[in-house]
């Protein structure tokens, strides 16, 4: 042990003499040690603050030492902060279990946490009193930079865990890890020298792999996720439709949304522009909010009606229980897209002439709402990928509590038949429904000629716009509900359905001709029609809920009896209220 100590202090002082002034801050990275900001002494320096000794010479000496070493590790010279300090890294779906930081990573806080100065050894040697604690210097502006990790740990990159690769099949196995240089301490546990090496910064950070061209490439290394592989994944290549930012996108991978240090956001490590904002802020970061991507934000933030993702902070879990509950209500960007299978196929959503072919056919999800969980047509078993664009919106609007909480709506009509739990209303067993969940019945006639021959199912979004719009319902256009009628004309049923067809001088069209147009109180659509369908529930009285017919009691009269008001075998009515008076069938106006 003499003959070592005597060879580390002559190693030392060779150093010493070789790089007298050796100045980091001008140096390129280096796999020498000496010309790293690791290099504490009078001839090193480097970093943003270039932080160095006034008097000590020696190099090693800051973190080890041949004499007097503390019992933490062998030659270890420095002074670790007690245990019980650290918050390690959680979240509600991780499979590891983080604990106090061991080995390796509690000797690389023992300057990182920022309480111990770096001037100072163990047993109260002080070195350089020049040599502050990281939390009493200047703070680097850029979080992958900030050598100053403090001791909540929680917004870093999980440490001190057990690597169990077989728990998580989006983890590589530890022999690929180890072919890329990155080592598992003892073989099994995950410690900052996995990703650092503290005595090599050639790849700057003390990376163990070269980031400056590809800067997630250590990222994918441990990291397998699935669909993230897809040609068509924009969030890994940026895709093709944005030259000016895509190569930026493709460059920064998963760093464009998450930070392995000081992320802004713990929880999965988010990348965010406000502290403390919902998680749908890292999705506005640089991309969904200003050209040349479609400016999402503004619709959140400025359409009428819209899905309220702001109103909800720290509530989404990946693993949630689906449907959602009463109680768990929420709706966030990360409900009906996931950021790591999200690509550009099949978009616009039932678009014929789609940007990445094939195209996307009703009721198919596309690129952006590939990977996501979802519940089936039943309303009660979950779907662990969504095949079909309805899975994804049964997520909360499927359930008994879909009745609960949409019906604390105030703007929602009171219909003959009431329910909102969407699994009823489009339950292929109805009488009568939109073709979501199951292909249209009869021939189509009332339909556009072009649509008669396979429009067979459609989308939600064929008629609600999911992220925001100014007409009510979040409809994609308008689609006037008042009584007496403001307007004659339906844009959005008109999107599909021929107005002609519906509104000319046969006898087939008198129903609708004299209800929208002829009489003086016009009845608009949905004052008759219930345009989701009538759910099966109303039992014997199913039999009368053809045609989509399902009275807003707020015109018809708030005294309807099921299975009285219409007929559909005759097509007739008798309804007492706002438009027919009395007991005589139609016309009784």
């Amino acid at each position: 042990m003499k003959n070592y100590r005597c060879l580390l202090h002559i190693l030392v002082g060779f150093l010493v003499l070789v790089f007298p002034t050796l100045s980091q801050s001008s140096k390129p990275p280096s796999r020498d040690i000496t010309q790293s900001p690791h290099n504490l002494s009078a001839s090193g320096g480097g970093g943003a603050h270039d932080i160095r000794s006034v008097k000590e010479s020696r190099i090693c000496i800051f973190c080890h030492t041949p004499h007097h070493a503390t019992s933490v590790t062998p030659l270890w010279s420095r002074e670790v902060s007690p245990l019980t300090i650290y918050v390690p890294y959680k979240s509600s779906t991780i499979k590891a279990n983080p604990q106090q930081p061991m080995g390796a990573s509690r000797l690389c806080l023992s300057c990182h946490d920022g309480t111990i100065a770096l001037g100072h050894l163990a047993g109260g040697n002080v070195l350089d009193s020049s040599l502050q604690a990281f939390r009493n210097m200047p703070q680097e502006n850029n979080p992958r930079k900030n050598a100053n990790l403090g001791t909540d740990l929680s917004d870093d990159h999980p440490i001190s865990f057990a690597y169990s690769y077989g728990m998580n099949p989006e983890l590589n196995d530890p022999f690929t890890l180890k072919t890329k240089g990155i080592k598992l301490e003892q073989g099994e546990y995950l410690e900052c020298t996995s990703c650092h090496d503290p005595h090599n910064n050639q790849y700057s950070n003390f990376l163990v792999r070269d980031v400056s061209v590809q800067h997630d490439a250590l990222c994918t290394e441990c990291h397998n996720k699935e669909g993230w592989s897809e040609a068509d994944s924009t969030h890994r290549t940026g895709g093709n439709r944005f030259a000016g930012v895509s190569a930026t996108v493709a460059a920064d991978g998963c760093i464009s949304c998450h930070l392995p240090h000081n992320a802004q956001k713990a929880e999965h490590l988010l990348r965010l522009s406000q502290v403390g904002a919902g998680e749908e802020t890292n999705c506005y970061i640089s991309c969904h909010r200003e050209p040349p991507y479609t400016d999402i934000w503004s619709k959140f933030n400025g359409a009428l009606y819209k899905h309220p993702v702001q109103a909800f902070s720290d509530i989404h879990a990946s693993n949630e229980t689906l449907p959602l509950n009463l109680n768990r209500k929420h709706v966030e960007c990360v409900d009906c897209h996931n950021p790591h299978r999200a690509g550009w196929q099949g978009t616009p959503l039932g678009d014929s002439f789609a940007q990445v072919p094939p195209a996307s056919i009703a009721p198919n999800v596309n690129g952006p709402l590939r990977g996501v969980r979802g519940v089936d047509m039943t309303g009660a078993a979950t779907v662990a990928v969504a095949r079909y664009e309805y899975e994804i919106c049964y997520r909360c609007h499927a359930g008994a509590s879909a009745d609960q909480f949409i019906s604390l709506s105030t703007q929602l009509p009171t219909r003959l038949f009431i329910a909102y739990d969407e699994s009823d209303r489009f339950n292929p067993a109805n009488p009568s429904f939109h073709p979501v969940t199951a292909d249209r019945r009869g021939n189509g006639r009332s339909l556009l000629t072009q649509y008669q021959s396979k429009m067979f199912r459609v989308y939600c979004n064929d008629c609600h716009d999911s992220h925001g719009s100014n007409e009510p319902h979040m409809l994609r256009a308008q689609n006037g509900d008042t009584f007496p009628a403001i307007t004659t004309t339906y844009p959005l049923c008109y999107r599909c359905h021929d107005e002609f067809f519906l509104m000319n001088t046969s006898s087939s069209a008198a129903l609708h001709r004299s209800h929208v147009l002829e009489h003086i109180k016009k009845a608009p659509c949905s004052a008759c029609h219930d345009p989701h369908g009538i759910p099966t529930l109303v039992g014997a009285n199913s039999t009368n809920a053809g045609h989509l017919i399902n009275f807003d009691k707020l015109y018809a009269g708030s005294t309807l009896q099921a299975g009285t008001a219409y007929n559909s075998g005759t097509r007739s009515c008798l309804i007492n209220g706002t438009c027919h008076t009395g007991t005589q069938p139609y016309p009784g106006y």
